[in-house]
């Protein structure tokens, strides 16, 4: 009995915290692809 108690007290206390964690910040913007870049590259240097 006293075993099940403190698991349900622990379980409490993990979802209180991972209540109170904040929310992932939202991705950076992406910039221009990897593809976009190499071709800047080559046009810039074809001049």
């Amino acid at each position: 009995v006293n075993l099940i108690i403190v698991g349900f007290v622990m379980f409490l206390i993990v979802k209180a915290y991972n209540k109170t964690k904040k929310p992932p910040a939202p991705p950076a913007p992406k910039g221009p692809s990897q593809e976009e870049l190499l071709g800047e590259i080559r046009d810039l240097l074809k001049k």
